[in-house]
């Protein structure tokens, strides 16, 4: 019988694709695994599934057998037309051909399971935030999925892990080894889980301020917030920021030792000054 890995390999041969180290284009050939992110993303057949990054169509076809339809989105025009060729005459199955943070999609889906490439991770993860979606489930690079769920203090901790927390609960599932997949990366990797909050673990004033509020703090993460603040006056002179900075706590505290929460508290005070 014909491994997965097998068949991986042949159907990479007859699409005359050669898997890309640069660009991170790996290919999962653990079918088990790739059951399980179905299972992960509790997949029904009320779900509209987004997969990112469909490369052999694996993946897409356990999807299109639990789900009532799968949005395929590759980026590579040799795997788009091996796909069209596979999937044709599946009804279930649409297929999308380019960068998906290129394409508007938003509204079509309300669940994701993907392997993305993870030269994406971060800019595909803040566009989720922003969609309608109930669930997501991704297998990540290790690194980028510890930033995800890391403590305040630490070395990993970060805008990522601040904008994942006010979006979802994040959960990492498991770790998935390098020969999960053809051509082995370098690292390892893990599957996180998304699930979006239907009401946000706290009050922000205005999301939009309070996302740059973070960007623009954690370009100083080892400096006193007081000491970002004035870097920040000068970036941003249209806040009227001044000091002592009177009314905006934490001043003493180092950037990037703010919990989630203690970040929008500064948020919204320094808002109350804009608006003010």
């Amino acid at each position: 019988m014909e491994t997965l890995l097998l068949k991986v390999k042949r159907f990479l041969r007859e699409a005359g694709v050669r898997p890309r180290r640069r660009l991170g284009q790996s290919f999962m050939v653990d079918r088990g695994l790739l059951e399980r992110l179905a299972e992960y993303g509790e997949v029904s057949s009320c779900d509209r599934v987004l997969e990112v990054g469909a490369g052999l169509g694996f993946l897409t076809e356990i999807l299109a057998e639990k789900a009532g339809e799968v949005l395929a989105v590759e980026a590579d025009f040799k795997l788009y037309r091996l796909l069209e060729r596979k999937f044709r005459g599946k009804g279930n199955v649409k297929l999308f051909h380019g960068d998906f943070l290129k394409l508007r999609l938003e509204g079509l889906y309300d669940k994701v399971v993907s392997n993305p490439p993870y030269s994406i991770s971060s800019p595909l993860i803040f566009r989720l935030a922003e969609s309608p979606v109930k669930l997501a489930v991704l297998t990540l690079q290790r690194e980028f999925a510890e930033r995800l769920i890391a403590r305040p203090g630490t070395a990993a901790y970060g805008r990522l892990t601040v904008m994942a927390y006010y979006w979802a609960e994040v959960e990492v599932l498991e770790t998935v080894g390098k020969e999960a997949f053809y051509p082995p990366p370098k690292v390892e990797s893990m599957v996180v889980r998304f699930k979006p909050r239907v009401k946000p673990p706290f009050k922000v004033e205005d999301y939009k301020f309070f996302s740059e509020v973070v960007k623009l703090l954690f370009t100083q993460r080892r400096r006193k917030l007081s000491r970002a603040l004035q870097t920040l006056a000068k970036l941003k002179p249209e806040l009227g920021l001044a000091k002592p900075f009177t009314g905006i706590p934490y001043l003493e505290r180092r950037v990037f030792t703010l919990s989630p929460e203690e970040f929008a508290e500064v948020a919204n005070v320094l808002w109350g000054l804009k608006t003010g």
